[in-house]
């Protein structure tokens, strides 16, 4: 809770699985300056060389070892960025990160048994350069993809060295951004978003294949967390893209590489630099005094998620025509889900009450008249819980709250409708998962979830898809394309996948500038064991009242069409 630039993910036509006993594996070779690295590119190799589908083959580096300068003698070299580089260092010992995506990591021992080449490397003003019987005797070993990392700008041979390039992260939207430093900006810049890309680097930087694309939240106040968060979920972009080329094949693979890079990207925004010691004044100051305002705001002001409603015969969509249905001031009412029986809507909520900082699931009984009753409380744990997604099958109703908080993802049964659940199934154990969502169709059971991978990272902008043909088990299969989107505008669930003229909607939270500010709807073009696609439709956001400032839940049930939206309510907290 975007364009159809659709998932990050590569994968978007029909997959072929190739035999793996005849498949040869991904050769990669690794160009580093040194062998102590950051965690997060640590964590890249380790998963290569211990994966059934690629294997490290080479390590290409200079021969003269990279020297490590200390702090202060690269300030002497460089005191326009004093500013920036205290305050970065100072953000760095402050906060603590944990994971942390920059802890030094010895590589020595991962790569001993990995023949290496080292190279002339002749430093040109933007660019380090590769003399062109070095680049030969890398071809030798016929790498497939080559990584650099701790480089500058290659250019020449180098980029033709490996059957499939060199692939090369740059870690925010470039969109949005180019330049640097990464996430400083987007941070005070309070962008609400941040992203990364995976290129096929080019003579020309800017111009390369993009190969992986994600977006993320971005926190406002801080940059090293939005940096840790940023490249603890670049660190899977490698190994998920060689395990899909290693299953799919070149042909298939690049193909749809193609596609998704085949339209014109503009940039019209000015070139990022590492700020100077007056920009960065002028950037603290407003940054600043945004935090301050924002300290403020959270002494005095409190989000109250509230219900709207419209009851017509087909679903509504002008807003300015629902009923409100507010909660006491002690609590929120939020992520409605309907079920029609007997003439009788029942909406499940999460309701919270602020004092006890837990959610519990109630029900509110609406008439078609659109008459309604209190909610009363279904169903409570010792953990929290949200968004109950209910769904009936065979005359029998489930349902399927969020229970992160108990890192599961647990199905109920009701044993008498609607007050009555008991715990029936654990689906999923030992995940982080949020606002799962079951959907039945073509007599198979297809569950979308939102999970934090790795550890450390958010957890409600990526979307996995989950396939079983029995709902009560607790070994789903994962779906090849895993994760489907990557994508903070549109991945989370945001309500019951629905079904008009033979077209399913999947309505999907967009966290962008803020978490829960609309719901866009997907029409579900492709659903198979080997492939999925989604294009968005239709993006609502909260522009027909000016109280309302959010929406992240929507949902539609025989005549009855509900979402959820919030407003800011003076509040003074003890």
């Amino acid at each position: 809770m975007d364009n159809e630039t659709t998932s990050d993910s590569v994968m978007q036509g029909s997959i072929s699985f190739p035999d793996a006993k005849n498949t040869p594996k991904i050769r990669v070779g690794i160009m580093l300056k040194s062998v102590h690295l950051p965690a997060w590119f640590y964590s890249i190799l380790d998963s290569i060389a211990t994966s059934d589908y690629a294997t490290l083959e080479l390590v290409i580096s200079p021969q003269t070892a990279q020297q490590k300068t200390s702090y202060p003698d690269n300030l002497r070299a460089n005191p326009k960025p004093f500013f920036y580089s205290a305050y970065m260092e100072l953000e760095n010992h402050l906060l603590r990160r944990e994971p942390d995506a920059f802890a030094p990591m010895d590589a020595q021992k991962l790569l001993q048994n990995v023949p290496k080449i080292e190279l002339h490397i002749r430093k040109n003003t933007d660019s380090d350069w590769i003399e062109k019987e070095d680049v030969e005797k890398i071809r030798e070993y016929q790498l497939d993809v080559i990584l650099p990392y701790g480089w500058g700008l290659l250019k020449g041979d180098i980029l033709d060295a490996a059957r499939y390039g060199l692939w090369s992260y740059y870690h925010d939207d470039t969109t949005v951004q180019r330049g640097g430093p990464p996430g400083f900006w987007a941070t005070f810049e309070r962008r609400g978003e941040r992203g990364a890309i995976l290129q096929v680097l080019t003579e020309d930087v800017d111009k390369g294949m993009v190969i992986y694309r994600s977006s993320f939240p971005c926190y406002t106040f801080c940059v090293s967390k939005n940096n840790n968060h940023c490249f603890l979920r670049s660190s899977l972009f490698v190994p998920r893209l060689l395990k899909r080329l290693y299953n799919e094949g070149e042909n298939a693979f690049f193909s749809i590489l193609k596609e998704e890079n085949k339209d014109v990207e503009f940039y019209d925004t000015v070139f990022y630099t590492t700020p100077s010691n007056l920009k960065f004044l002028t950037a603290f100051i407003h940054h600043t005094y945004r935090i301050g305002v924002e300290v403020l705001r959270y002494q005095f002001i409190q989000q109250q998620w509230m219900l709207m409603y419209d009851l017509r015969d087909q679903i509504s969509t002008s807003f300015w025509r629902f009923k409100k249905i507010l909660p006491p001031k002690d609590r929120f009412w939020t992520d409605p889900h309907i079920c029609f029986k007997d003439d009788t809507y029942y909406i499940f909520i999460e309701e919270c009450i602020y004092k006890q900082n837990k959610g519990h699931i109630s029900v509110i009984e609406m008439q078609q008249s659109g008459k309604y009753s209190d909610p009363v409380l279904v169903l409570d744990e010792p953990f929290h819980l949200s968004y109950p997604h209910v769904f009936d099958h065979n005359g029998t109703f489930y349902m399927i709250p969020e229970t992160s908080q108990a890192n599961s993802i647990n199905l109920y049964q009701c044993t008498d409708f609607p007050t009555t659940w008991k715990h029936q199934a654990t689906l999923m154990d030992s995940v982080n998962a949020v606002d799962s969502t079951i959907l039945f169709h073509k007599n198979k059971w297809w569950l979308f979830t939102n999970i934090s991978e790795p550890k450390g990272t958010f957890n409600y902008n990526e979307l996995f898809l989950f396939y079983s043909d029995n709902l009560m088990s607790n070994n789903w299969h994962s779906h090849p394309m895993n994760p489907v989107l990557s994508d903070v505008k549109r991945a989370r669930s945001a309500g019951k996948i629905f079904e008009q003229q033979g077209i399913l909607y999947r309505p999907s939270q967009c966290g962008v500038p803020l978490y829960g500010y609309g719901v866009k709807l997907n029409e579900i073009v492709t659903l198979t064991e080997n492939d999925y696609r989604e294009r968005e439709i239709a993006f609502i956001e909260p522009k027909w009242d000016k109280k309302v400032q959010g929406v992240h839940t929507f949902c539609h049930e025989n005549r009855l069409t509900m979402i959820d939206g919030y407003y800011d309510r003076f509040f003074l907290r003890g």
